[in-house]
Formats: structure tokens, sequence, C-alpha cells
């Protein structure tokens, strides 16, 4: 664990079930197949290089916690999917992210898909484990500067045929971020209510 920086900063490295018990504040968790840019789109919108980012799958090894200077703090979860470790290694992922999505603390959850690849098999297993733990979520293409904008319509269309409404970004150019900021503060804000009702 670390000390609580300012917004963008890393408040915590987690590699453990137990070390999950010791944070309070809301989440919002980055979830999707590895290398599909969870990394690279937390950066973006920290507005910082404080998330570490590879080409190779795999270079997220615990759920690491950012602060966000909003009273919430943005998780960084290892890569579904693809990844070169070992079967045990990410069966003590899964149980991490069990852990932490039945904390309470994840209010949201974004699903992160490679817009080129509307249907993988790894995102809508995705969907479904989030569905069955009651986690709200908000379907996040990502890569969108790298289609064409003949191919974007058709896509947008398979995309949201799989995986319900879809917010488009590109971390590398900025668009859709901030759209993509004002859905995550609504979707906290509706949680708020729930829990306060």
């Amino acid at each position: 664990m670390r000390t609580k920086p300012g917004a963008g900063g890393l408040v915590a490295a987690v590699h453990s079930e137990e070390a999950l018990a010791t944070g309070t504040d809301p989440v919002v968790a980055f979830v999707g197949r590895s290398n599909v840019g969870k990394s690279s789109l937390l950066n973006r919108l920290l507005g910082t290089g404080s998330a570490r980012i590879g080409k190779k799958p795999g270079k997220t090894r615990g759920i690491y916690f950012y602060e966000t200077g909003e009273g919430h703090q943005y998780a960084d979860l290892p890569g579904a999917g693809f990844a070169r470790v070992s079967r045990t290694e990410r069966e003590r992922w899964g149980e991490l992210a069990d852990a932490l999505f039945a904390s309470g603390r994840v209010k949201v959850a974004l699903r992160l898909v490679d817009g080129r690849v509307p249907e993988a098999r790894a995102d809508l297993a995705v969907r479904e484990y989030l569905e069955e733990k009651g986690i709200p979520s908000v379907a996040v293409a990502t890569k969108w500067d790298r289609i064409a904008p003949a191919e974007r319509t058709r896509l947008r269309r398979r995309l949201e045929a799989a995986h319900g409404t879809v917010l488009a970004v590109s971390s590398k150019t900025g668009e859709g971020i901030d759209l993509l900021r004002r859905e995550i503060r609504r979707k906290l804000e509706d949680s708020e209510e729930s829990s306060d009702a």
C-alpha cells in the first residue's frame, strides 16, 4: 500500500484479497481483455502517465487504484483472456477481481472492448460476469482512432448489437473522452441516489 497522493497518482497496488479491505472510496473499475487499452484510457482520463502501459498482454498484474480528485478512485484490473502468465496467476487475478466486486465499493465498471473486434468471446463473458454480480457497467469501444470513418457506422451497429449502448473513445486523440467523463459522473450520481433511497 502507498500513501494517498494527489489526483492522478497511484493510491495502492493490491495483490491480495486482504489488502482490498483497507479502501473505502467508491470505485470505477476498468475491465476488459488484455491489451484492450485499459491503462491508456485510465491515463487519458487522469491526465497523467501513472498507469503502466505495455505492448505485451499481462502488464497489469494486480489491481491498481488511482486517486481521481473527485471523491472516487479508478481501479485498473488485469486483463481477461490471453496473457503470458501461468494459469495459477490468472486464477489468482480472478479471485482478486471477485473480492473487489463483492466488496460493494465498485459503483460502475467500464467494460472496454476493442472497437475493431465487436464480438470477442472474452468481452461477452465480461459483460455476463458483471451482470451476474449486479454491477452497473458502461461499454466503451477503445482505439476508435484506428477505425476509418467509412467503417465506423457498420462497426458501431455490431458493437451495440453485442454490448448495448457503446461510447466510442480514443485514448490517443481524446475523441469521446469528455462524453465518457460525463457518463461516469452520471453513473456515480445514480449509485449515490439509489444508496440514499
